[in-house]
């Protein structure tokens, strides 16, 4: 495959998609991807020619980087991607990187639905770092490799099941997919049975640490990186499912309601229930959705 780029091997994979007008307007979806080998003589930049003569720089881009080393900088801050680090940056930021000889990653550039807000809150996530390890890398890398060799078969994806695979991608750098010690996924284990155990007494966070021998602190980090909760969100979310089943199917008040599912008064479940649902528990009542 022909690659016009300095420092590009020939060896290197690169393909093109133009996503349709549902696609722009309801779906994730690529814009480029490729597999490059690289020496050092291999460059790119916001001004580079091909970035400036295309919509490149209104994506955002994740490199996986499987041999050698990039240097990068974005937003005018110098840092540098490894083996088995990820790269994920806002391509409408000031950026560069280059290439050390040996360098092997393989590249998407995306957009679409939210994926700029995605992208900030993954970045958040990692602590404002555009370059970061993730446990997920090996699924990552099969997503990736999916992609790409569905390109090089002929009979690529569709763009709904590029959309999903997008999504998926974006929800293993957001949240921790896998877990790095089978001890920590038992404590998550172990907290959300306490939960469910105590889902309507009057339990604070500190109390559920403590079940698990964890720090407050802790414990509210790796329980929102596993599940994508705070545990106060997944108390209030299981109190609320609670209590649209007992709307449904039952003839018990609201304010009955309110007491069983664990709040300590009608008012509080309804400010809850309307903040969470959208509509009042009366309506819900009437008009289940």
């Amino acid at each position: 495959m022909l690659i016009p780029e300095a420092g590009v091997h020939q060896i290197s994979e690169r393909y093109f998609f133009t996503p349709s007008s549902l696609a722009r307007e309801l779906f994730y979806y690529p814009t480029r991807c490729g597999h490059y080998f690289c020496d050092h003589t291999y460059s790119f930049s916001h001004q580079s020619e091909i970035a400036l003569q295309s919509d490149h720089n209104n994506h955002i881009m994740l490199f996986l980087v499987l041999d050698g080393a990039l240097e990068l900088n974005i937003n005018h801050i110098n840092m540098l991607a490894t083996r088995g680090q990820l790269v994920l940056f806002d391509c409408q930021q000031p950026y560069q990187y280059r290439a050390s000889d040996g360098m092997e990653f393989i590249w998407l550039l995306f957009n679409g639905l939210n994926s700029r807000p995605f992208y900030q809150r993954i970045l958040r996530s990692r602590g404002g770092k555009h370059v970061f390890s993730t446990t997920s890398y090996p699924q990552v890398l099969r997503l990736l490799d999916s992609l790409l060799s569905s390109c090089a078969s002929g009979e690529r994806m569709s763009e709904a099941a590029c959309s999903q695979l997008l999504h998926r991608l974006l929800c293993m750098l957001l949240l921790t997919e896998t877990q790095p010690q089978t001890s920590e996924n038992d404590r998550i284990t172990q907290s959300i049975r306490y939960m469910n155990a105590h889902l309507y007494e009057s339990v604070t966070v500190k109390d559920i640490a403590e079940a698990v021998n964890w720090s407050q602190s802790h414990f509210s980090r790796e329980f929102k990186a596993h599940t994508g909760y705070s545990p106060y969100e997944y108390i209030v979310l299981r109190r609320i499912d609670k209590a649209k089943h007992m709307l449904t199917s039952t003839r018990m008040t609201v304010k009955e309601i309110a007491y069983h599912t664990g709040y300590n008064s009608e008012e509080n479940f309804i400010h809850s229930f309307q903040k969470n649902v959208g509509i009042s528990p009366t309506l819900f009542r009437k008009y289940p959705i």
